[in-house]
């Protein structure tokens, strides 16, 4: 006889010490910039998942380190800890360690997969930032993301 079992899934709240969330706001990209900036300087590719409330209050973070030119990201993944959060909105941050911030067709495409899938579980991709050294692209400001 085969045996069966049930899963039970739980969360925890942890610190994470490069990108601290004490019950900040995030009302602006020049905030999102800021709190990303750790990402600024880093040799590899990383995508920081960020997740908001309704009112744009942090509920929490999922980071996913990736290599020198790219980070795997699994659009599940990224939903899955959105509403394991308790998470209304969403913003994607990521950097291109080569210094050029525009989005790559696997950007654009990532991006536009979890805004979809998303809106259908009733949550908003608010933004999608890309940073490179001192400059940034943001989905929102360019008409990507509306």
């Amino acid at each position: 006889m085969k045996t069966s079992y049930a899963y039970s899934l739980k969360t925890e709240r942890v610190r994470e010490k490069d990108f601290p969330y004490n019950g900040n706001e995030i009302s602006c990209t020049k905030e999102l910039v800021d709190f990303a900036k750790k990402l600024q300087d880093s040799d590899i590719e990383k995508m920081i998942v960020v997740y908001l409330d309704a009112q744009n209050k942090l509920t929490g973070i999922l980071p996913i380190m990736g290599t020198v030119n790219q980070a795997v990201v699994y659009p599940r993944e990224v939903l899955k800890h959105a509403l394991l959060c308790s998470a209304t909105n969403i913003i994607l941050i990521h950097n291109h360690p080569s210094g050029n911030c525009r989005p790559s067709e696997s950007d654009i495409h990532l991006t536009k997969t979890i805004k979809d899938t998303a809106r259908v579980l009733g949550l908003d991709v608010l933004d999608h930032l890309i940073i490179a050294g001192e400059k940034f692209f943001s989905f929102r400001e360019e008409g990507l993301i509306f």
